[in-house]
């Protein structure tokens, strides 16, 4: 059953396999297993303006997005990264919060610290998927820090919650994704998992976010041009 789990979320049509499989009890039986939250997922229904999905729904449809940014990828890290949109919200039901937002002037479903507890049901499934500790620590890495673009900007709009877009910010990015491994390529990853999120998403919602990842990117592929020429030009 394994087996059928990794091939299902290495498809481009992850969506489809999913619900294919799932109709067959054994394979409904294997992942709920292990996912129970898998049911809950299929119960929320997202009644957001970002979201056009359910949330097992936008699940899916970031695993299958993911495989279609990172095909240039060897099948270790493709199978990290469509464990990483397997899992990265698939704590939203147990943080579900119905509020009115001033924003939207109406009732809105949240799921404020979604990210802690998707990590968390991480902790507990990443062990029985044949992931090693260091897999196991990047992929919870991926889901905690999924969401952080929600607060960058690409200019100050004086929220005090938000951080503004900068070399300095990039930087202090890759030395904190370090500990985990090579800094630069795992922001790489991150700005993946962001845009396959993004994608999941509603389209009429999202401009501002690829927007963002894109300049992130951009920045990105700066911050490693330029330290590589320093690399060298320390070697010459």
């Amino acid at each position: 059953m394994k087996e059928i789990l990794d091939k299902i979320l290495l498809s481009e049509n992850a969506v489809e396999e999913f619900y294919k499989n799932y109709k067959n009890p054994e394979f409904k039986n294997f992942i709920l297993n292990i996912l129970p939250e898998i049911e809950k997922c299929e119960n929320t229904k997202q009644d957001n303006p970002w979201h056009i999905y359910n949330c097992l729904d936008h699940i899916l449809h970031a695993v299958e997005n993911i495989n279609k940014l990172d095909k240039n990828y060897d099948e270790n890290t493709r199978l990290m990264l469509s464990y990483t949109m397997l899992l990265h919200d698939i704590g939203k039901p147990n943080c579900y919060k119905r509020r009115y937002s001033k924003l939207y002037n109406k009732e809105v479903d949240s799921f404020f610290n979604h990210n802690i507890e998707s990590e968390k049901i991480a902790q507990r499934v990443l062990p029985l998927l044949n992931f090693d500790k260091s897999q196991q620590e990047i992929i919870k890495m991926l889901i905690r820090e999924h969401d952080i673009f929600m607060f960058i900007k690409l200019k100050e709009d004086n929220n005090k919650y938000h951080k503004i877009l900068n070399s300095k910010l990039i930087r202090d990015y890759i030395e904190k994704y370090g500990e985990f491994g090579n800094g630069v390529d795992l922001m790489k990853l991150l700005l993946m998992v962001g845009r396959a999120d993004s994608m999941s998403q509603n389209p009429e919602m999202t401009k501002s976010s690829f927007d963002l990842l894109d300049a992130m990117g951009i920045m990105l592929e700066k911050y490693e041009n330029s330290n590589s020429l320093c690399n060298q030009e320390n070697e010459n």
